[in-house]
């Protein structure tokens, strides 16, 4: 009996990071990789470090560390991925654009929100689901200038197929276009913009590329995958 259920665990264990390595992400320990932030005139405005500290079963811990147009670094944080079944669940923090939150300096940030997924089996014309979440942030000394930011992503699409060369490489990609809908509330007043926006992904990557436009659908900057390392 002890035997059957050492070779099921074992079964169970295999197929579950079989699942994983085939996720759009690296589940695997020890595993870093760059992101650097430039403008629409490809002006660089900081870079983000990221390593995978612990995989778990099914989900990885990922620290990220944070340098700002300077090459200064400025803050640093961890985040969970999660593989369930056919789909990686990210963080709702990963969608929240940079240059969003780094004008508001050392404010406290707090995000709450879904899990974005992305299923493993993507494909042309497929339509992915949405999600929501609210950031928060807290003026230290200003408690009447505090902001309240309810986030939609929708219209989730994957548009194609294509390879990207950055220059941490070349990858086969599957390009996700999605709307970002932000109602603010600060000061008893009430703002919604919408904004959109393109990330391209990798299997064992994860994100190569992304871009944000603004309400007119013009480019306002974007980031590219520029350093990744397996031990």
């Amino acid at each position: 009996m002890k035997k059957l259920l050492s070779i099921a665990l074992s079964v169970f264990t295999f197929s579950l990071f079989g699942q994983c390595n085939d996720a759009f992400f690296p589940f695997e320990e020890g595993v870093n990789f760059e992101q650097t932030s430039y403008d629409k005139k490809g002006k660089t405005q900081g870079r983000t470090i990221s390593t995978v500290l612990n995989v778990d079963g099914s989900s990885a811990t990922v620290k990220n560390v944070f340098f700002d147009k300077k090459d200064e670094e400025v803050a640093d944080g961890e985040y969970t991925i999660i593989c369930e079944g056919d789909v990686i669940k990210m963080d709702f923090n990963n969608f929240i654009p940079e240059e969003m939150l780094s004008q508001y300096g050392d404010a406290e940030v707090k995000v709450e929100g879904d899990f974005i997924t992305i299923p493993d089996d993507l494909q042309e014309g497929q339509t992915l689901q949405d999600g929501s979440g609210t950031v928060t942030i807290t003026m230290a000394s200003q408690a009447a200038m505090n902001i309240k930011m309810d986030m939609e992503i929708i219209d989730r699409k994957v548009e194609k197929a294509e390879t990207l060369d950055t220059p941490a490489g070349s990858f086969d990609t599957y390009k996700i276009t999605q709307k970002t809908i932000v109602t603010m509330n600060m000061m008893g007043m009430k703002k919604t913009t919408e904004t959109s926006s393109a990330s391209w992904f990798s299997k064992g990557v994860g994100m190569v590329k992304n871009e944000s436009y603004d309400q007119k659908g013009n480019l306002a900057g974007y980031s590219l995958l520029t350093a990744f390392n397996k031990n």
